[in-house]
């Protein structure tokens, strides 16, 4: 379990906006040294620059998680810079919500490689040594609340995010006993710019909805870094309207269960 934030380095993928500008800066207030990694130059550049207006141990890399090569060079780079990796957020991703049969194969393909296959080559490139290194360690893959319960046309994107719940679980099961922990960062709606793009395509009604439910990534980063300290796995991001579909989920399975195995149907 991670109690001790300053002069520990931590990498964000996805890193220069949203939810992971706004884990970028709580660690940075932290003081720990943060280092950004997205595709976009002008937007590395933007926020490395408000970051270093908190710390001056910052720096940006562009990266593609989908190149497991790149992210060797990025943890060679880490190393010669500041050391062993004690915190590693996957959280980059891509968007791909719609019906089953209208997203196309190739889109389906590139969601699952990004939001999928980008925390595994996170994992495989700096679990090793995060655990060689003898330190404490956290691991936070971002997945989503529609990687816990089904709602909504979310296809591609809601399959990749239950798949990133699995594999975080199974993750958590294989570090036990080991310095390095892992949480799952399931939130629902985050006030980002694709949620800001939502809005304007959606009526006021719903409009409406969403801004009361949205909470803003840097509320999001003092979630994640509370679950860090207190070792908690999975990062929920509001207790209200998530709390009641989560309930929902859990009712609806569980009435399954009970109208197939009766109880005390066993002992008949």
């Amino acid at each position: 379990m991670m109690q001790e934030f300053n002069g520990k380095t931590a990498f964000i993928t996805g890193g220069a906006s949203g939810i992971g500008f706004g884990i970028a800066k709580t660690f940075a207030r932290r003081g720990m040294n943060v280092v950004i990694g997205d595709v976009q130059d002008d937007r590395l550049k933007h926020a490395e620059g408000l970051l270093k207006e908190i710390t001056n141990n910052i720096f940006s890399v562009n990266v593609d998680v989908t190149d497991r090569e790149a992210l060797h060079a990025v943890s060679d780079k880490i190393k010669s810079v500041y050391g062993p990796l004690n915190v590693l957020c996957n959280n980059a991703g891509r968007t791909g919500g719609g019906k089953v049969l209208d997203i196309s194969e190739d889109r389906w393909r590139h969601v699952e490689e990004v939001n999928f296959w980008g925390p595994i080559n996170g994992i495989k490139v700096f679990l090793p040594d995060m655990l060689e290194s003898g330190e404490s360690g956290h691991i936070v893959n971002t997945s989503s609340f529609s990687g816990i319960h089904g709602h909504g046309n979310q296809s591609a994107y809601g399959a990749s995010k239950f798949a990133l719940v699995g594999l975080s679980e199974f993750l958590r099961n294989d570090l036990e006993g080991t310095p390095v922990s892992v949480s799952v960062l399931c939130p629902h709606v985050v006030d980002t710019p694709v949620i800001g793009a939502l809005k304007e395509r959606v009526n006021p009604k719903v409009r409406e909805m969403i801004e009361a439910m949205a909470v803003s990534a840097d509320v999001v980063g003092q979630q994640v870094l509370s679950a860090i300290e207190n070792d908690e796995f999975y990062i929920f991001c509001d207790g209200t309207d998530t709390r009641k579909m989560l309930e929902k989920r859990c009712d609806t399975m569980l009435a399954a269960m009970e109208r197939q195995f009766p109880r005390g149907s066993e002992d008949e």
